[in-house]
């Protein structure tokens, strides 16, 4: 679902600002309390690059329930006054994320955003595993990649955060709308830093059926007419990181999401789960 990353081109553009700024890296996945999206004094940027060992399994029908591989672990955050635009790979729930702070007081966050929530697919599968056509997916309709615009409330308390979204499709995917609301806790014990987090998000039946619907020219014998409600989907999220030195550090994490029965009883879908876990390095700069 959520949580696919986009292309790492934003990335090389802004190597050129490093011998200008930087500053101490630290996360700046939205949903954790310490991330780094919050207004700055004039520029300021942060990277961090590795790789990681990751498996996971699809809900896709025909496609591999078991997967795993390497992956570049990517991440960049940029401010410019109250604009930010923040790119995490390091967490499973990291993302592309485009914002403008409206508020910043007393604790309290609102947030103009624009984020990807879903990833596309056809008849291929999931674009990033393109291994031509799967027979359980022959002839479906491509379903784009989304693009979310709209407002961002957040709750911060010491090593924790209560965040609420709502979302709407502004990339003429879907033209559905989205509510997230997310609770994580950071725990620091000795040299280790434990992040845990659980969310809840509603999608509009627009949504639904854009990406799990079948309409008629799709339908097959195998592959009934389907078209459904709003849906919903439940994360967990625990994420673990520990300094090898002053430059590198380990990291572990693991990500489970479960979907409705509007989801799970899609005829393109074949379990109502998704798993993924990942253990790698990143050098901080």
């Amino acid at each position: 679902m959520q949580h696919s990353p986009i292309s790492h081109v934003f990335c090389y553009g802004c190597l050129f600002f490093a011998s200008v700024f930087s500053m101490p890296s630290s996360a700046s996945n939205r949903y954790y309390a310490d991330n780094t999206l919050v207004p700055s004094q004039g520029f300021a940027w942060d990277w961090s690059a590795g790789a990681g060992y990751y498996v996971e399994d699809s809900y896709l029908v025909g496609m591999d329930s078991y997967n795993d591989g390497l992956e570049l672990d990517l991440s960049l955050a940029i401010a410019y006054d109250n604009f930010y635009l923040d790119f995490d790979h390091n967490q499973l729930s990291g993302g592309l994320i485009i914002g403008y702070s409206l508020l910043n007081k007393f604790n309290w966050e609102l947030d103009l955003l624009g984020t990807n929530a879903q990833a596309g697919f056809d008849e291929n599968g999931l674009g990033f595993y393109n291994n031509g056509v799967i027979e359980q997916l022959r002839g479906i309709k491509k379903r784009h990649y989304d693009f979310n615009g709209g407002l961002r409330l957040t709750r911060r308390f010491q090593g924790s955060q209560i965040s609420f979204e709502y979302l709407h499709d502004i990339s003429g995917a879907h033209n559905g709308w989205m509510f997230n609301s997310f609770f994580s806790r950071i725990q620091p014990w000795r040299n280790w830093e434990f992040r845990s987090g659980i969310g809840f998000t509603a999608y509009s039946a627009d949504f639904t059926n854009y990406y799990f619907g079948i309409d008629k020219s799709e339908a097959t014998a195998f592959r009934p007419s389907y078209k459904t409600n709003s849906s919903s989907s439940i994360m967990l999220e625990f994420h673990a990181e520990y300094p090898l030195n002053q430059d590198w550090v380990f990291l572990a994490g693991w990500l489970t999401t479960w979907f409705s029965k509007e989801i799970d009883d899609s005829p393109i879908v074949s379990q109502g789960y998704q798993h993924k876990a990942k253990v790698g390095l990143r050098y901080v700069f």
